[in-house]
């Protein structure tokens, strides 16, 4: 029961205001993300998803982070796709600076993505490298430096792509 549990929990998180019970379906959904399920999986990304367009929200999706780093090496396409969609929901319009090593390791983590053969991960993946460059604080750019250089090739390429 489990399965259908959390699917109708998504599925009222699209349709209602959720403030009131928002805590209690970020501890569910974060209990779902190390499951061996992958539809499980799949419905606790959607759920984080929509949990993380709302500010108030913000302390709790950024405990995850770890979590979510881990999962981004996931082979899923549409795994992969959702973390990222997290991510950048937790980045827009907010003033929020990404301290040095979250940066670096989030940087490490996206270069790879941008070869990506699922072109909606693709370009997440550099609208997130995008966002995480703006946002590091200034004194965590230098150490960044080695991975905006070898992020300029893939970029290049992509852009002439297009």
């Amino acid at each position: 029961w489990d399965l259908p549990a959390l699917a109708f929990l998504v599925e009222v998180l699209e349709c209602h205001d959720m403030r009131e019970w928002s805590d209690s379906a970020l501890e569910i959904i974060s209990r779902r993300l190390q499951s061996k399920s992958k539809e499980k999986r799949h419905l606790a990304l959607r759920g984080l998803v929509v949990l993380s367009k709302d500010p108030l929200l913000a302390e709790g999706i950024r405990s995850l982070t770890q979590s979510l780093m881990g999962l981004l090496q996931d082979a899923d396409g549409e795994a992969v796709a959702l973390i990222l969609s997290v991510f950048l929901n937790e980045l827009h319009d907010r003033a929020t600076l990404i301290s040095s090593p979250t940066a670096l390791h989030l940087a490490e983590s996206l270069l790879p993505l941008f070869d990506n053969d699922k072109n909606h991960v693709h370009l997440l993946s550099i609208c997130l490298f995008q966002a995480v460059m703006e946002l590091v604080m200034d004194k965590g750019k230098k150490p960044l430096k080695k991975y905006v250089s070898q992020s300029l090739l893939p970029l290049f390429f992509h852009c002439h792509d297009e």
